[in-house]
C-alpha cells in the first residue's frame, strides 16, 4: 500500500520501504512510501495498553521457568512465546 506522510516520519519509521519515486512535496515535505503488507500494526492493536503477561516457557519439559512478555493480550503473548521456546504452558496467568 502506498501512504503520504511527513519524510521525517518515513526516515526515522520506514527506512526499510521503499518511496515512489518522484513524489516528495518540497512545501509539505511529504513523500509516498509503500509500505508492504504486514509491515504495520493491525488497526484493532492501536490505542491498546501493553501488559506484562508471565507463562510458563522452557526448551526442556523438565526445565520450565516463568517469563513475562510484552503483549496486548493473552494470546499475543502465547504467540510470542511460541516462536521463542519449544514448550509453553497454554494457561492463563497472571497479569502486571
Amino acid at each position: 500500500m502506498e501512504y503520504t506522510m511527513k519524510y521525517s516520519q518515513y526516515k526515522q519509521h520506514y527506512p526499510d520501504c521503499k518511496t515512489v519515486p518522484g513524489t516528495y512535496d518540497k512545501t509539505r515535505r511529504t513523500v509516498k512510501v509503500i509500505i508492504p503488507d504486514g509491515r504495520m500494526k493491525p488497526s484493532g492493536v492501536r490505542g491498546e495498553t501493553f501488559k506484562t503477561i508471565f507463562l510458563r516457557v522452557g526448551n526442556t519439559p523438565g526445565k520450565m521457568f516463568q517469563q513475562g512478555f510484552r503483549a496486548v493480550s493473552y494470546a499475543n503473548a502465547v504467540k510470542q512465546a511460541k516462536k521463542q521456546y519449544a514448550y509453553v504452558e497454554d494457561e492463563e496467568r497472571s497479569f502486571l
